[in-house]
């Protein structure tokens, strides 16, 4: 049976994993891996990049997450089905609306009735996690009681292995029963034949003696177990980059943060030769990794989207009242409608109902209305302005007919999604005033507005590196002025644009600096909000996407 590597994470972990997406399919496939896992924390943020890579790899895409659990443990999971990727969805959404932007936490009493579709690992939060210090972070050795209610807070780096319902007890003592109720815990809301136990080997001191209880938990529970590397790097030089987002997160500097950074360079993705030669006294869970990735049939296709329906008036269909609005509209638009104007609508409207879009361009005709209405500036720009039928619904004001524009790059029989309609609004109240408007029709779970991906840019990755790297304030000063009209000039390479800003090229940390600004730059940084992107469905968002 060949290795799978089902527990991965990217950059879209955001300062806690150190490469895109594509590049773990590309190292996979290097090592010719069937199937690859990718666990983000709290998101499926670049699942759909990974799908696709993936994909065009040849390697079969595993879709989980990493979810932070309200005492700050860690819990991994791995979608199964369709079921699932809806549950996760759901739980995601759930716990970021609670809690301020940025932050997310899951509640151990919320997992039965999310976990159906779902695979549960239970052990990883005890292994030693990059950015959260070299002691474990939150193991899964806490009591029933203390998980559920969440009754004490658990500091970064801080092992809670040894503590019992008294406080008193010591770690080796305590791990067995504290162990056992989180394993109870998991088994009553997944089920035992979805519950792994996870074991990683990093080659750290006192891992072999943690993964030996696992190991023991295991046995008595009757729970598979299941080899994983952690990865949070492609190759082993991403351990630069992941140390330089600790120091980020954690806002100090290398020179500074000691225990805080890894140990070694171990969470990269190793071959099936490499990690048999760990799991030597193991076999079977390198064995268990290959079936459980055939278990996990999801994939990020066809999730049932559906847009929603636009309300008709009685006797008329969707389809039938676009058209009866589009012809009404045309004897606006045109002192004559001439028969190639007529052949145009015809054909546009045919294609529109062959590929059911109807509804699409009556909603945002409805929008139109709204804002002219309401006295609201709006207009419909990009390659809508193609089409007749937006020009005759009052969408854009640009005749396509007499103008000759060519309707089939706004819409065509091989597109795949949906047609691009852009409307531009002016800012602030008026703007708000039409998102405030779709929230009220759809609904506070049909609609939602659309995140955007900050990445690492010029000045933001050469002031964030200079701060880890510990230059001097007037060092960063000038890396903001040599980036104060956005990034590098493309006419020179990074070392001539750092001469030429006057920067100390003998400095013995430049190296360091080309060298981490290079892994760096385009790096997801954080999420923000996109400005007017909003995204609307038939039924509850939360089943296709999260917040």
């Amino acid at each position: 049976m060949s290795y799978v590597e089902l527990h991965a994470c990217s950059a879209f972990s955001f300062l806690r994993a150190a490469s895109f997406p594509e590049q773990l399919a590309e190292v996979a496939a290097e090592l010719s891996m069937p199937a690859l896992g990718l666990l983000d924390r709290n998101g499926v943020y670049g699942a759909q990049r990974f799908s696709v890579a993936a994909r065009e790899q040849n390697i079969r895409p595993i879709i989980g997450c990493e979810l932070e659990m309200e005492d700050g443990s860690i819990l991994p999971v791995l979608v199964e089905n369709r079921t699932g990727y809806k549950n996760l969805c759901e739980l995601l959404t759930q716990a970021h609306l609670r809690n301020e932007k940025g932050k997310c936490a899951v509640r151990w009493g919320e997992l039965p009735q999310f976990a159906e579709g779902l695979i549960g690992f239970l052990g990883s939060a005890r292994v030693p996690r990059v950015g959260f210090g070299v002691p474990p972070k939150q193991s899964f050795l806490k009591t029933k009681f203390e998980c559920l209610h969440g009754k004490r807070e658990v500091r970064d780096g801080e092992d809670a292995i040894g503590r019992s319902r008294t406080g008193i007890c010591t770690r080796d003592a305590c791990a067995t029963r504290n162990s056992a109720d989180r394993a109870e815990l998991l088994i009553d809301a997944f089920g035992r034949e979805n519950v792994f136990v996870e074991i990683q080997r990093h080659l750290l001191r006192g891992e072999e003696r943690i993964n030996r209880q696992l190991v023991d938990l295991a046995r008595a529970y009757r729970l598979s177990i299941l080899a994983t590397n952690g990865v949070q790097y492609a190759k082993p030089y991403g351990r630069e980059v992941l140390d330089v987002f600790t120091c980020i997160r954690k806002h100090t500097y290398l020179d500074a943060a000691g225990k805080l950074l890894t140990q070694n360079s171990e969470r990269h993705l190793k071959s099936e030769r490499e990690m048999r030669e760990l799991f030597r006294d193991l076999p079977e869970a390198i064995k268990n990794t290959s079936h459980l990735a055939k278990r996990l049939t999801f994939r990020l296709e066809n999730l049932g989207y559906e847009f929603p329906e636009y309300p008709v008036p009685t006797g008329h269909t969707m389809d039938s009242f676009l058209c009866t609005i589009v012809w009404f509209g045309a004897q606006q638009r045109y002192d004559a409608i001439s028969t190639k104007v007529k052949r145009q609508l015809e054909e546009e409207l045919a294609l529109i109902r062959k590929l059911g879009f109807a509804g699409y361009f009556l909603i945002v005709w409805d929008i139109i209305n709204f804002c002219r209405e309401h006295n609201i500036m709006v207009q419909g720009r990009g390659s809508a302005a193609n089409s007749a039928v937006c020009y005759c619904l009052g969408i854009t004001p640009v005749d396509p007919v007499s103008n000759h524009l060519v309707f089939e790059r706004f819409l065509n029989e091989s597109r795949k999604g949906w047609p691009d309609i852009d409307l531009d609004l002016p800012s602030g109240d008026r703007r708000e005033a039409v998102v405030q408007e779709i929230y009220r029709r759809y609904g506070k779970h049909g609609a939602a507005m659309t995140a955007n991906v900050i990445s690492y840019r010029g000045r933001s990755a050469a002031r964030e590196i200079g701060k880890a790297l510990n230059f001097s304030p007037s060092i960063l000063d000038r890396f903001s002025h040599l980036f104060a009209n956005g990034d590098f000039p493309h006419t020179l390479d990074l070392k001539s644009q750092i001469e030429q800003a006057g920067l100390p090229k003998e400095h013995p940390r430049m190296p360091a600096f080309v060298r981490l600004y290079q892994s760096i730059y385009g790096l997801p940084r954080h999420l923000g909000q996109h400005s007017g992107g909003m995204i609307i469905c038939q039924n509850k968002l939360s089943s296709f996407v999260h917040g």
